[in-house]
């Protein structure tokens, strides 16, 4: 039988794993504390859902099939779309705004890459209900803060597809080009949307290209836009505001506007942002306003915003986890085996990091254990000690000394209680 795992699926182990566990739980505290309420989401979606408003590059890349009763429905490729469908479904009537987040397994049938693979963990926040850009910045600002927790220092590039999408519109560019386009400018392809533009498109884009100066500046886009795109004027403006409630937030808020910045999935409608490790390709997570999707999804209409973090990528952005290794437990004879089961039960109920070898080890085997993986004290179980006593080897101080059941935690160290 041949195991090797579909390719671009991946067992975790150890160290990556654990970072992903930590960035997940400081999340969790974290969200908690801000007032969002977590929620479960169901790895499987049906086809139609996730086809509304996802776009093309996310529907190509779909794992779908027929299930038993001739449904057709897929794995999900990213949570935001079961996300609405789940607030339309059962949150909608609670007051607004409504605010969750919510961790799980998405895939995609993309060609695997460094940090990207075709199963990967997603971890999201969408707050529903309010269209204030104080909404806008809280998120933004949110995602900032999940990174910092964990060590990792990126900045924030923003802008508004409002402004991208007028822009291609206004150089004639429009239906399955204009998603095209700006699945172009999502990977930073601008060469090849230039063919797609009309001559004064051309113009502005590579003047936004070729100028990194000209793309964060706000007042030039704005004149453009007033003169020329009417309908993303407001838009600018808009991420003007937010600019100012992020930074009100966290004067330390590293951002940085991007008017040529675009987000491929179709259904931002105005604010975007991604957060940017220097010196790294692509982004941890990513986001924006999406304010049609609760609508095209058959609720009520619904303003929207919020992001997504890939769990991999910033588990190998993250330093790796201190692991504290405290005590091994062994049975180096028969006749200790249950004395070993007692020890281990009572580190384990006093919340000491213990680990217990199963069966009897030879001494010189534990020693070798103990030494190998890092531990602190091994607590030997033997029949020489007595029937409630054991021996405690120090594995650093190269010491040994002698604990009866009763002094156990305090001869290693941990009192009475213990402490973790």
């Amino acid at each position: 039988m041949n195991f090797e795992l579909v390719r671009g699926m991946r067992d975790v182990i150890g160290p990556e794993a654990k970072s992903q566990r930590k960035f997940e739980e400081m999340s969790s505290l974290i969200l908690d504390r801000l007032g969002y309420q977590e929620v479960k989401l169901p790895s499987i979606e049906y086809y139609d859902l996730l086809a509304a408003k996802a776009g093309e590059e996310l529907l190509d890349s779909l794992y779908e099939f027929e299930d038993r009763g001739g449904r057709k429905v897929a794995l999900t490729p990213e949570l935001t779309a079961s996300a609405a469908r789940l607030y339309t479904m059962k949150l909608r009537d609670l007051p607004k705004p409504v605010k969750i987040w919510y961790v799980g397994p998405c895939f995609r049938y993309d060609e695997p890459q460094k940090g990207r693979y075709r199963q990967f963990t997603q971890l999201g926040v969408e707050v529903y209900g309010s269209s204030s850009p104080l909404a806008d910045a809280e998120v933004a600002y949110v995602s900032s803060r999940l990174l910092r927790a964990v060590g990792i220092k990126a900045y924030l590039k923003v802008g508004n597809i409002s402004f991208m999408r007028s822009l291609l519109e206004g150089s004639g560019v429009r239906g399955r080009d204009l998603s095209k386009a700006i699945r172009e400018i999502d990977h930073g392809r601008y060469e090849d949307v230039m063919g797609l533009l009309n001559e004064d498109g051309k113009k502005m884009l590579k003047e936004m290209v070729d100028s990194p100066e000209s793309r964060s500046d706000l007042d030039r886009w704005e004149g453009v836009a007033k003169d020329r795109f009417p309908s993303a004027y407001e838009g600018l403006r808009r991420l003007r505001q937010v600019l100012v409630m992020m930074r009100a937030m966290d004067p330390q808020l590293e951002v940085k506007v991007d008017v040529a910045f675009a987000r491929g999935i179709a259904y931002y409608t105005d604010f975007i942002f991604e957060a940017v490790v220097p010196g790294t390709e692509g982004s941890l997570l990513g986001g924006g306003r999406y304010d049609n999707l609760i609508s095209d999804l058959g609720g009520p209409a619904t303003p929207a915003v919020g992001f997504a973090v890939g769990v991999d990528r910033v588990a190998l952005s993250m330093s790796p986890v201190a692991e504290t290794k405290q005590v091994l437990v062994v049975a180096i004879d028969d006749q200790s085996l249950e004395k070993a089961a007692r020890a281990f039960g009572i580190l384990s109920n006093a919340d000491v990091r213990v680990e217990l070898l199963p069966g009897v080890v030879p001494i010189r085997e534990a020693l070798e254990r103990a030494l190998k993986g890092s531990y602190q004290k091994l607590v030997i179980a033997g029949a020489r000690e007595g029937p409630d006593r054991f021996a405690i080897r120090d594995m650093k101080a190269h010491e040994q000394v002698e604990a009866s059941e009763a002094s156990l935690l305090r001869q290693l160290g941990f009192g009475e209680v213990g402490r973790s």
